[in-house]
């Protein structure tokens, strides 16, 4: 066996000081930047057949709905098997059993090119999609919102029964 002099061995012990130092403050950024928006976030993971046209509803915690005004998104996430260019979706929001709203809303998934839009660097691509600008919450609890998807084949009055390809749906609400 061999001993390492006394200068070797403070110069190892300083190598892995800043080795642990620096891992701690990788994961620290990291937990930073992976830090959703200012707001609320849900997400559901949807099975392998996709977003049916069953509704997912999103009950909404009483301290997410201050007496401010908010903004709200609905999130998607798609893998490449997802087999179209855009989505329809019906969001509804309720307040108790009153329905305050309900929109049919379409939003582009590809562009021109045939790329997803969304963000990520795999076959998962995340998008954000605007629903409503300026809402303040009612006093009536409890608050939900519903999501469904209404996409249907061209020439064809029958939609489709679930879409592949939609990984999970979430909400967003976020301060004005």
């Amino acid at each position: 066996m061999f001993k390492l002099k006394k200068s070797n061995s403070k110069r190892i012990n300083l190598k892995i000081k800043l080795k642990n130092t620096t891992i701690i403050y990788f994961i620290l950024i990291c937990f930073i930047n992976c830090k959703s928006d200012n707001g609320y976030t849900n997400y559901r993971s949807l099975n392998k057949n996709g977003l049916s046209k069953s509704p997912v509803v999103f009950n909404i915690p009483d301290k997410v709905i201050d007496s401010g005004v908010k903004n709200l998104f609905i999130r998607l996430r798609n893998d490449n098997s997802y087999p179209y260019a855009n989505i329809f979706l019906i969001a509804s929001l309720r307040a108790g059993e009153d329905l305050l709203t309900q929109d049919t809303l379409e939003y582009a998934m590809a562009n021109p090119d045939g790329s997803w839009k969304g963000k990520g660097f795999s076959e998962i691509k995340e998008s954000k999609l605007w629903w409503k600008e300026g809402v303040v919450f009612p006093k009536m609890r409890p608050i939900s919102i519903a999501i469904s998807q209404a996409v249907r084949n061209n020439g064809r009055a029958k939609g489709i029964l679930s879409l592949k390809g939609i990984e999970a749906i979430g909400i967003s609400i976020e301060d004005k």
